[in-house]
């Protein structure tokens, strides 16, 4: 993947398919808590946002457990 800025925030389906996730695992993992977001914005319905630099994280993780 190509560098990006550590400050750079991706939405959900932005994160999903950097990780090569679906939209809906990455909301049903953040809905159980098995990841967390770096930013939510206020309201109840209040969209989750990722840091860019930890697609890097979940990407080397994933190889590791193949």
């Amino acid at each position: 993947m190509a560098q990006t800025a550590p400050d750079r925030l991706l939405t959900v389906a932005e994160f999903a398919t950097a990780i090569g996730k679906s939209r809906r695992t990455l909301q049903r993992w953040l809905d159980e808590g098995i990841i967390q977001s770096d930013m939510k914005l206020p309201g109840s319905t209040g969209a989750h946002l990722f840091r860019a630099d930890r697609v890097d994280e979940f990407t080397t993780e994933a190889e590791v457990q193949s």
